[in-house]
């Protein structure tokens, strides 16, 4: 070590010192990083000047000492060894193994704590690197005639190896709906309805005049019961029927009640119109009474029939568009015996046509609207004149969240959202003139503006299972249509 002048600099490299550079590479090495030896090294700068005055060795070593001392304590704070700054990971094994018939055709996805996803087919494995500890694993996707054994999600936590799998085994069967109606004509109905079984099993409580969807059913024959049935009525077709249920399709069986009066004698009904407003209907309405006999009635009229004594239903129908019924309709009229009851029908009309509209509610696709089925819902009131509001749901696109996807288009509470066009007609429907096709543009449930297009079609009665409905968003590519299997469509 040399002096020049009154002070001398002096580097020292790292390397130097008490520790060669063999050993500065030892201590980069994972394993030695965290001994005390390469952490009190990791303290002396890698290059360090010192400026020492010529003024006797103790005042240099004195100097030194407490420039190193310093120089040590002002030091930024020692890196984190490497080990706390990598974050190990772990495999995790999935398996799934489908058996039965129809199985799922596009597989399933599974997800890791809501973050990670990987699509896997029926019969698969697949692998994901996790962090170390319990980890939420959940099966989506899954068709509606299949089912999933054991919990859906799960925990799953890692073995004495830190290696952590599960399995899923699902069940799938070929299913379809059996779709049961009654129609009961007669005086006194049943005040309480009916019950109705499936094999002996399942059963679901019918209204005197209703339907009921039993979904899930496995394919081929099953036997249909009606019970419950008031003594005065009695059940004119087979009961119990045997119906035959295809796989993905919806079997009806139908049921038809007739019901006698419960006391003796007769009576009249009488049944007035009172139609106030503008733009009356023109035609008048047609009255119908027990379900089964039909007449016309003028605007502002009566008509009086004569019939058994007891509980009658009666019905207006023919009302215009611009014209609103005013009470219960249909209701039960009760006629006693050498009397006669009366019932009057307000009906008011608005002086404006009201436009063309078409509305709706009710789903497509088999089974519940629970997350992971095949199901579509939608509520939907959509008028020519570009007001109204739609929104739909699809159950079988789901979140990461586990919530469904959804969309919906409401002007008055969503300015952003808009009906852009109303054409009176769809060539989706068998005879077009039934349908209408909507254009609109609405907000997704993860706040996406997308535009879109839907055709409606009123082909029939409610729950006749004959309307169709459809929606495609061409930005998506995305499309889901069918029969409506529950609710109904009406165009007016």
């Amino acid at each position: 070590m040399g002096w020049v002048g009154p002070t001398q600099h002096v580097r020292r490299r790292a390397g130097s010192g008490p520790w060669p550079q063999r050993h500065d590479l030892w201590c980069r090495s994972f394993r030695a990083a965290r001994s005390e030896h390469c952490k009190l090294k990791r303290r002396v700068p890698v290059w360090r000047s010192l400026v020492v005055r010529t003024s006797g060795r103790r005042v240099l070593v004195a100097m030194t000492a407490t420039l190193f001392v310093a120089s040590a304590c002002d030091d930024p704070p020692s890196p984190k060894p490497v080990a706390a700054l990598l974050m190990p990971t772990y495999p995790l094994g999935v398996t799934v193994s489908t058996v039965g018939v129809a199985l799922d055709p596009d597989g399933y996805a599974v997800w890791v704590d809501d973050s990670l996803s990987q699509p896997v087919d029926d019969n698969g494995a697949l692998t994901f690197n996790v962090p170390s500890g319990a980890h939420e694993v959940a099966l989506y996707g899954v068709a509606a005639n299949c089912t999933v054994g054991g919990f859906n999600p799960r925990m799953v936590y890692p073995g004495s190896d830190l290696v952590a799998a599960t399995a899923f085994t699902v069940t799938c069967m070929s299913q379809g709906d059996v779709y049961v109606s009654t129609s009961t004509t007669g005086v006194d109905l049943d005040p309480d309805g009916y019950t109705v079984t499936v094999d002996g099993g399942a059963s679901q409580p019918m209204a005197s005049n209703g339907t009921v969807t039993f979904t899930g059913v496995a394919a081929g024959s099953h036997t249909v019961a009606l019970s419950g049935i008031a003594g005065n009525c009695s059940v004119t077709n087979a009961n119990p029927q045997t119906v035959t249920v295809t796989a993905g399709a919806t079997t009806g069986a139908p049921f038809s009640l007739s019901c006698a009066p419960t006391g003796s004698g007769s009576g009249n009904l009488t049944i007035e119109t009172s139609t106030t407003g503008s733009n009356l209907d023109s035609d008048g309405y047609s009255l119908t009474v027990d379900g089964t006999t039909s007449r016309p009635i003028v605007t502002n009229g009566s008509v009086t029939v004569a019939v058994a004594a007891g509980a009658h239903p009666v019905a207006l129908s023919g009302v215009a568009a611009n014209c609103v019924v005013g009470g219960a309709n249909p209701r039960t009229v009760t006629v006693p015996a050498g009397g006669t009851a009366t019932t009057t029908f307000g009906v008011t009309c608005n002086a404006q046509l009201p436009p063309p509209e078409v509305s709706g509610q009710g789903q497509i696709g088999m089974g519940p609207a629970t997350p992971g089925d095949s199901v579509l819902t939608f509520t939907f009131d959509l008028r020519a004149d570009l007001t109204g509001r739609f929104t739909a749901t699809d159950y079988g696109d789901i979140h990461p969240s586990g919530t469904p996807a959804s969309i919906t288009t409401d002007p008055a509470t969503d300015p952003a959202t808009s009906i852009t066009a109303y054409r009176n007609s769809a060539s989706a429907c068998g005879d077009p003139s039934r349908g209408v096709e909507v254009d609109a543009v609405g907000r997704e449930d993860e706040g996406q503006l997308v535009s879109y297009t839907v055709q409606l079609c009123d082909n029939g009665p409610a729950g006749s299972g004959s309307d169709f409905w459809s929606i495609f968003l061409p930005s998506e590519g995305y499309g889901h249509s069918g029969s409506v299997t529950s609710g109904d469509i009406v165009k007016q």
